[in-house]
């Protein structure tokens, strides 16, 4: 797959979204990546640590059978 193909199927996947959740989370990815001089602090990944926890509290998580499944779905055609 070329770059502008592999763009498009990413701007589509996006587009399905509905999780606020994982829209944050690539949001950040997107600003680490884009952003030469901006680095994750030991703070920030103790931040991200106590989201994904309180996250994992709140009931918002996947059994691995249910990651497993959710994964496939992830795969080139």
């Amino acid at each position: 797959m070329d770059i502008q193909a592999e763009i498009n199927w990413i701007h589509q996947e996006i587009d399905k979204v509905k999780d606020p959740t994982f829209v944050e989370k690539l949001k950040r990815l997107l600003l680490t990546t884009n952003s030469s001089s901006e680095t994750t602090t030991d703070a920030d990944y103790n931040i991200d640590i106590e989201k994904a926890l309180e996250s994992i509290k709140k009931g918002h998580f996947h059994t691995e059978d249910e990651a497993r499944e959710i994964s496939k779905k992830w795969g080139r055609k």
